[in-house]
């Protein structure tokens, strides 16, 4: 038979409930987060202006993020589905960057200030000529470029996908 709950019954759900809400609301608050974005940009170097992508890394959560490394991805091959599902079985998970290619800015003489503290609320920009990018793009399988940061705790955050156009023809 329906048994009828008793006002205890109702607290003890309300409890249970408002503990469970705020158990997840305090994980996701207490991570830190960053926000990697890839724009093209026109930068001072040298005292001449150039063109190229500007790399944007924002911290829109509330504690300190500190970065280690940056660094460009191209994609260096085009995988078929055999060959992701080779990678899927070796490496026990599906990896979002197959097939690209890791290349950090300080080996293209680029300045990236890293390690660097970004407080909450702050962003750290990097400009990348467009020299830069042509060497860095010139044995790769496609102009797409990513972004990728790396934090002192090894954890990595990729930006999205930015494809960049060929330089137009004289």
């Amino acid at each position: 038979m329906a048994q009828i709950l008793g006002s205890t019954d109702y607290v003890a759900i309300y409890g249970a409930a408002l503990s469970a809400i705020v158990a997840t609301w305090e994980y996701f608050r207490g991570r830190s987060k960053v926000r990697v974005l890839l724009i093209f940009a026109i930068g001072d170097v040298n005292g001449e202006t150039q063109h190229g992508i500007g790399i944007s890394i924002q911290n829109p959560s509330g504690h300190v993020v500190h970065l280690t490394n940056v660094s460009l991805l191209y994609p260096y091959t085009k995988l078929s589905l055999w060959g992701r599902l080779k990678n899927v079985i070796r490496f026990k998970r599906v990896l979002r960057t197959d097939g690209w290619c890791h290349s950090t800015l300080s080996f293209h003489g680029v300045e990236d200030g890293c390690p660097v503290s970004v407080e909450p609320g702050k962003s750290h920009y990097i400009f990348v000529r467009h020299e830069t990018l042509e060497k860095v793009l010139a044995d790769a399988h496609s102009r797409r470029l990513k972004a990728v940061v790396q934090d002192a705790l090894w954890r990595n955050k990729y930006s999205k996908a930015f494809d960049y156009p060929l330089p137009p023809a004289p």
